[in-house]
């Protein structure tokens, strides 16, 4: 398997697969890296992510080591990339000029939008975009410095949903603060403090 590659299974499953199901101890992690450079941040975080076919339902999961909180938002789409967040930006139809942006804090207030490029390359975000029937369950345990972000979403909110056989491109991001300043991390490093590289996506694949 190559490094910029994730498997998506597929399990029999019903329900919401809360942080500590056992499903996610079978399924492949992948770590965060700093967003310029690619080296271990000095607080680690992985990501996982499965499927159930049968319930029609994507899950993914952020495992985060914190010392501290900073978040300071409580409505839906507000700018909650400016504190503490997680993020997913997948192109459901692999055209790197067209992916879903994805965010959640630690207080479970969601981001949704979709980012497109115009000819001339600008960046445009549609905040009109809104996904029905995602579910998230965001958890800080304080007493071992973790934090940990489930998400459950349906097929229906993709154009190209999950098959056997195919992939989506995507990457996935974590913005921390704490008093040593702020750590950007990324799957796939860009190389800049810039999320928004859809050139050097990986790849989830469905098997």
């Amino acid at each position: 398997m190559k490094d910029n590659r994730l498997k998506c299974e597929n399990f029999p499953f019903s329900g919401f697969p809360t942080a500590d199901n056992e499903k996610w101890s079978k399924v492949q992690k992948v770590s965060l890296v700093d967003v310029e450079t690619g080296e271990l941040p000095f607080l680690s975080t992985s990501f996982a992510a499965f499927r159930s076919d049968e319930q029609e339902r994507i899950f993914f999961k952020f495992t985060g080591e914190d010392d501290v909180i900073r978040s300071y938002f409580r409505l839906k789409d507000e700018p909650i990339y400016l504190a503490d967040v997680f993020e997913l930006f997948i192109s459901d139809t692999n055209d790197l000029n067209n992916y879903i942006e994805l965010e959640v804090s630690p207080h479970n207030v969601k981001f949704d939008g979709r980012i497109t490029y115009d000819g001339q390359g600008t960046r445009l975000l549609d905040m009109s975009y809104d996904i029905e029937g995602w579910k998230t369950r965001t958890i800080f345990c304080d007493k071992k410095s973790r934090i940990t972000s489930v998400w459950s979403i349906p097929y229906s909110a993709f154009a190209s949903p999950p098959k056997a056989g195919s992939h989506w491109r995507f990457n996935a991001f974590r913005i921390d603060h704490s008093d040593r300043g702020v750590s950007y991390q990324a799957w796939q490093k860009t190389g800049e403090i810039n999320f928004h590289v859809p050139s050097v996506f990986g790849y989830l694949d469905f098997v």
